[in-house]
């Protein structure tokens, strides 16, 4: 079996490239945007429940929450 792994192949993982570090917040920041647009979903939904059953309409479910991506 040829093996051309060598003693010097085994030091430390390189560190993340920027590249990997900027892929990963904008997969971050698209994670909590659709999190945002369920949750945004949610709220009209109970409201609209909350309108069809005659509940309370002076108090909102949920909470809005500004979540700042800048």
């Amino acid at each position: 079996m040829n093996d051309d792994h060598t003693a010097a192949d085994d030091g430390p993982p390189a560190p993340p490239s920027d590249d990997a570090v900027e892929h990963l917040w904008n997969a971050a920041t698209e994670f909590l945007k659709a999190m945002r647009a369920l949750v945004d979903a949610a709220d009209e939904f109970v409201a609209e429940q909350r309108h069809r059953s005659g509940g309370p309409q002076d108090e909102p479910r949920l909470r809005n929450i500004d979540i700042d991506v800048s």
